[in-house]
């Protein structure tokens, strides 16, 4: 039996708000976050800007190697390039800052890409009501995947594997395997390739949805929820988070991001066919968000990371092109900035625990 005031101490521990989960934590590297004892280092001040540094350094290794880098039009190249991805991996920081993962977004996003296309060009339908159309779709998929891993309680892992797979069958059953390359509706077809503003509007659309997702995570109760269910679900349940709904909701966010950028995929390629949309983002996502990890706020899913991470690929990938260097040894490089980055925080988080 506990006393009166063993009972107080032990509902006070519950509802008492949890820190954050760091994917650099002192569980993995050792101390991390432990009190200082002595002055920082230089490696510990610069570790949350040690990503930020690497992407100021691949454009200056890249300026120099190639007189065209850093033109106006290229850089803005890098940039309409990165604005879907981007989308893409800033709806699946969602999902990582509550601890789970999302593997059918860029099945996800593709399939939004195929039923836009069958609904505009082949069915006629105006291009709100497919707009309209398709999000529905997309809101279900979270749905879908919240419900099974939330609720039922399966694998995060297994269900969106799952839910990618039939989604790619499900592309060949709309399209009826054909490709869709004429009839996209050219009001919006000019909408997602023009500008307003001198700034294109696939790059306006982006900020305001990469805003939106970092108002919604760091200034919201629905933000700071999912970040105490990432950090210690149990402890969050019982300082009265609804902890299923909000994962649900995490999911139904990061589905949606992605058929959001499937939509402005298709006006901006004007074509379609199964399983060629935005499919090849999945890994470069993940690889941009764990980047982005060890950024701004150092050893926590960020979109203010993402976003540095997306850009580091896509500089990567752009410098790269203009060394002539085949396509192929884009995604050499990038495996190894990722790993660069994730040992170089490792570092700072080891540094930290030996100084605390």
């Amino acid at each position: 039996m506990l006393t009166p005031a063993a009972e107080t101490e032990e509902a006070g521990a519950a509802s008492e708000p949890q820190r954050p989960r760091r994917f650099f934590s002192s569980e993995r590297f050792g101390g991390f976050g432990g009190a200082k004892t002595g002055p920082r280092s230089l490696l510990e001040i610069a570790g949350p800007f040690g990503v930020p540094l690497i992407l100021i350094a691949l454009m200056g290794i890249f300026a120099g190697l190639s007189s065209s880098f850093l033109t106006g039009n290229n850089l803005l190249n890098i940039l309409i390039n990165s604005s879907l991805p981007m989308i893409i991996a800033g709806g699946l920081t969602v999902c990582l800052v509550m601890g789970e993962y999302d593997l059918s977004i860029g099945a996800a996003s593709s399939f939004a890409t195929m039923v836009f296309a069958v609904l505009t060009v082949n069915q006629g339908v105006s291009t709100a009501a497919s707009f309209a159309i398709v999000i529905v779709f997309v809101i279900l998929i979270g749905l879908v995947n919240g419900l099974f891993v939330s609720y039922i309680g399966l694998s995060a892992l297994v269900v969106t594997i799952a839910i990618a797979s039939m989604l790619n069958g499900l592309e060949y059953i709309v399209s009826n395997n054909q490709q869709i390359f004429s009839g996209f509706p050219e009001g919006f077809v000019s909408f997602s390739r023009s500008s307003s503003w001198h700034v294109p509007n696939v790059i306006i659309v982006t900020i305001v949805v990469t805003a939106a997702l970092w108002v919604m995570l760091e200034r919201t109760a629905l933000g700071r929820n999912m970040r105490a269910v990432g950090g210690n679900a149990t402890a969050a349940r019982f300082a009265g988070v609804h902890v299923r709904r909000t994962r649900a909701i995490g999911f139904v966010i990061c589905s949606s991001a992605a058929g959001l950028a499937g939509i402005l995929y298709a006006g901006r390629q004007a074509t379609a066919y199964p399983l060629t949309g935005l499919t090849g983002v999945l890994l470069p996502s993940f690889a941009a968000a764990f980047m982005g990890a060890a950024t701004i706020k150092f050893g926590q899913f960020n979109v203010l990371g993402t976003v540095v991470g997306v850009l580091i690929a896509e500089v990567t990938a752009n410098g790269l092109i203009l060394l002539n260097v085949p396509a192929y040894a884009t995604y050499l490089f990038q495996g190894v900035i990722l790993l660069a980055a994730l040992l170089f925080a490792r570092m700072v988080a080891h540094r930290r625990g030996a100084s605390s």
